[in-house]
């Protein structure tokens, strides 16, 4: 084994050691303060359409990191896509 390739194996080896070590961090959600909208109203809402497509259904997001700090992953009233909204004080 040459000079030139040991380092090219130790670059290698510490190239996907970072790797792995950043996607174990990734690996946890993150949580955005404040909480989704609730739609609990005193009177019924009828949303014009009554089935989502199936082509509707496909997330905008998927969890708080995806979204500003300021916003939060969540299904809003009379929408079938999951998008990020402006996050309600808890």
């Amino acid at each position: 084994m040459t000079l030139a390739s040991s380092i090219a194996v130790l670059v290698l080896l510490l190239v996907a050691s970072s790797i792995e070590a950043v996607s174990e961090s990734s690996s946890e959600p993150v949580v955005h303060e404040g909480q989704c909208p609730s739609y609990n109203l005193p009177f019924h809402i009828m949303c014009r359409r009554r089935v989502c497509l199936p082509e509707e259904l496909i997330p905008l997001c998927n969890m708080d990191g995806d979204c500003a700090t300021t916003h939060k992953c969540c299904r809003p009233l009379c929408s079938c896509r999951v998008r990020c909204v402006e996050a309600i004080p808890a």
